[in-house]
């Protein structure tokens, strides 16, 4: 029996609901970490990388070490640093 998924029965919604909002929120929420962190990442395992890489791979990972770098707010980092100086 084929469902409308624009209506929902009240006794399902009053269930699952809650659960299913918390679930995803918290996905989107990890999204937005992962997506806003993830060259931060790159540049915390990169170097750890490049000591056992072969050549070709070290060209990769220094390539994507780079690009995370470029990525960086160091305007934004430099006003932080300066707000907690002075």
């Amino acid at each position: 029996m084929p469902q409308n998924l624009l209506f929902t029965l009240k006794a399902d919604s009053a269930c699952a609901m809650p659960a299913q909002c918390l679930v995803q929120c918290g996905y989107v929420g990890f999204r937005f970490v992962r997506y806003r962190c993830s060259f931060w990442f790159r540049l915390a395992i990169a170097p750890l990388k490049l000591l056992f890489a072969s050549e070709v791979e070290r060209t990769h990972l220094q390539i994507d070490y780079f690009s995370a770098i470029a990525r960086i707010n160091f305007v934004r980092i430099y006003g932080l640093l300066h707000d907690l100086l002075w």
